[in-house]
């Protein structure tokens, strides 16, 4: 039993990660490869080549593209973290009594695969999911071979190519698998190992900057590592990674330092504590925000169109939502015809993301506001701008595709399938997209194209947003008027007059609305509105003869006398218990959110 407990350890590592990984991280999962891309051409190669520890990242960037189905990639990642848990308990000699201590290094891998958040739509860390379990095994790989290589010889012979090589290829994790080296052959008594090592450590990137012209001296030494910063406010995200790189280091000396058979009380100990930090560091580095996993989930919703399925996530909300949430909703209400009676029966608000870095609505879910508000030169341009920052992504070329199409540049949006189509997994999305350049007049059939094509009523120009989405949105809409507008069009740019809080730009668009559905039935939402502003300003605009409904009017008269009795002042939306009594009588009302949802900040 003492020798399977390894395999038995092992197995529910795996076996736990992989179902937590399927429970609460496949809209990640997925949205990583999106923001990925590897292809199999030789300038992709060369390119990759072009900075240290380029084979990392073309393996990483190769096995991420696999998450495009959440399980398969989670079973190679969970595999992966398998091999490490193996090598681990082979090299320092831990299968015997420490298996649950040896999955230390497994357990801070996965603190740092999950700890990026919303990093993951700013670093420059290419194939991010896979790129620390990739370079961490081939450490583990390159030290376990100096083990088992003999005569002496050849083990020096392997420490060479080691440095020459396996440092270009792998950059830091190279140098990592040196000093591990360095300090077990300490225990051979093996000087000239423990000599290349440390002239490979030294020399290994000195020597091979001048054959890199992008990359500065000092990262030479870090090649290979994640791309945070090397700044306070990313301490964060940097410490399971240092704690990651420790970890064999420690073990290797612990090694030496293990002489005599532990005592059974002293190896129970060891492992409980080891396995206790195991599991703190998977737990407490694993980013856990609601507001981010929903908007990955609304973002993927709305890409397959399944706009109830957002109203689900927005409903399901308990907390104050983040701006692209609140967005996502109107917009998924947008769609259904139902925006002007519901937009203010979910929870609105402005939480800040949770992260310490300076994230900005634009990368998180911009580009998919932008295209789905017809806004195709505004959604071009950033999957342009970030693809030189941040590297080419799938998610950039397939927004830069559909725009493309739309725009009726269709030798432009085959080059862009095209490249898409040499990726593993896309190309049932490209073939789908492709009979469109191929037949044009398919365009007008197409339930998503068409849906973009309702807010394609002026010109599309390329004036500024400065990155800021949710605002030159709502002042588009509100503020552009012509003989071209459709109803839906109409009908967005009242809901963010609504937003905008601004009574004569609210009335312009409220008659705008009012002609263009002459024929239906005023929105509740609306009606609130426009009773609430004809009372602000009385004789502005006579709404005495407006068919205001019944229910609209007493909700509007309760909320009159609420105020009253409460003496709500000016700053009322500043005592959170006034906001709660009015929020429980009238949260669902316009006249809530013009008076207690304030200083609400956009990004």
């Amino acid at each position: 039993m003492k020798k399977r407990l390894p395999f038995f350890v092992g197995l529910a590592f795996a076996a736990v990660i992989f179902v937590l990984m399927m429970a609460f991280e496949q809209p990640l999962l997925f949205r990583a490869q999106e923001l990925s891309l590897w292809l199999p051409t030789k300038v992709w190669f060369a390119e990759r080549m072009s900075y240290p520890a380029g084979m990392l990242t073309y393996i990483a960037t190769f096995l991420t593209q696999f998450l495009h189905y959440p399980w398969l990639g989670g079973l190679l990642l969970v595999f992966m973290l398998l091999m490490v848990y193996q090598l681990t308990l082979r090299i320092f000699s831990l299968s015997k009594h420490y298996a649950v201590a040896g999955l230390l290094p497994a357990a801070l891998l996965v603190g740092c695969t999950f700890v990026v958040g919303y990093y993951i739509f700013q670093i420059k860390t290419q194939g991010y999911m896979f790129s620390a379990v990739t370079g961490f095994l081939f450490t583990l790989c390159a030290v376990r071979l100096w083990q088992v290589c003999k005569p002496a010889v050849l083990r020096w012979l392997w420490l060479a190519v080691l440095f020459a090589a396996g440092y270009p290829l792998f950059g830091f994790y190279a140098l990592l698998a040196g000093l591990v080296v360095a300090i077990l052959a300490v225990g051979r008594r093996d000087w000239i190992s423990i000599a290349l090592c440390v002239a490979g450590i030294v020399a290994a990137p000195w020597a091979y900057y001048y054959c890199y012209t992008a990359c500065r001296f000092p990262r030479m030494w870090t090649a290979g590592c994640p791309a945070f910063e090397y700044i306070k406010r990313d301490l964060l995200f940097w410490a399971p990674y240092l704690l990651l790189y420790l970890t064999p280091v420690a073990f290797a000396v612990w090694s030496l330092l293990r002489r005599d058979e532990p005592k059974q009380k002293a190896v129970c100990w060891t492992n409980a504590v080891v396995g206790v930090v195991a599991v703190l560091c998977a737990t407490l580095f694993w980013y856990k925000d609601y507001n981010f996993h929903t908007e990955l989930k609304m973002e993927a919703a709305m890409g397959e169109m399944q706009y109830k399925k957002v109203l689900a996530l927005a409903k399901q909300e308990k907390k104050e939502p983040t701006r692209l949430m609140v967005m996502s909703k109107n917009l998924a209400l947008l769609r259904l015809g139902r925006g002007g009676d519901e937009m203010y029966k979910f929870l609105d608000g402005g939480a800040k993301p949770k992260t310490p870095i300076d994230v900005r609505m634009m990368q998180v879910g911009g580009k998919m506001l932008y295209y789905n508000y017809a806004r195709l030169n505004f959604c071009y341009r950033w999957c342009l701008e970030d693809g030189v920052e941040y590297g080419w992504k799938v998610e950039y070329l397939k927004y830069m595709a559909k725009v493309s199409i739309l725009n009726g540049e269709y030798e432009v949006a085959t080059k862009f399938l095209n490249t898409l189509d040499k990726t593993f997994f896309q190309h049932k999305w490209v073939e789908r997209y492709r009979r469109y350049v191929q037949n044009p007049a398919l365009i007008a059939t197409d339930k998503e194209f068409a849906a973009v094509k309702e807010f394609y009523c002026f010109e599309d120009q390329l004036d500024g947003d400065n990155s800021l989405v949710e605002i030159y949105l709502l002042n588009y809409f509100a503020h552009s008027f012509g003989a071209e507008s459709t109803p839906r069009f109409d009908e967005m740019g009242l809901m963010c007059a609504l937003t905008l809080k601004d009574i004569p730009t609210f009335w312009q668009n409220f008659f705008r609305y009012a002609n263009s559905h002459k024929t239906d039935r005023m929105p509740i939402h609306f009606q609130e509105a426009a009773l609430l502003f004809g009372n602000l300003e009385p004789g502005k605009v006579d709404i005495s003869k407006m068919p205001f409904e019944k229910s609209v009017q007493m909700k509007f008269q309760a909320f009159m006398e609420y105020a009253k009795k409460h003496a709500v002042g000016e700053n009322a939306e500043k005592d959170p218990k006034v906001k709660q009594l009015f929020f429980e009588r009238f949260g669902d009302t316009y006249f809530y959110f013009y008076f207690f949802i304030r200083d609400v900040k956009s990004y």
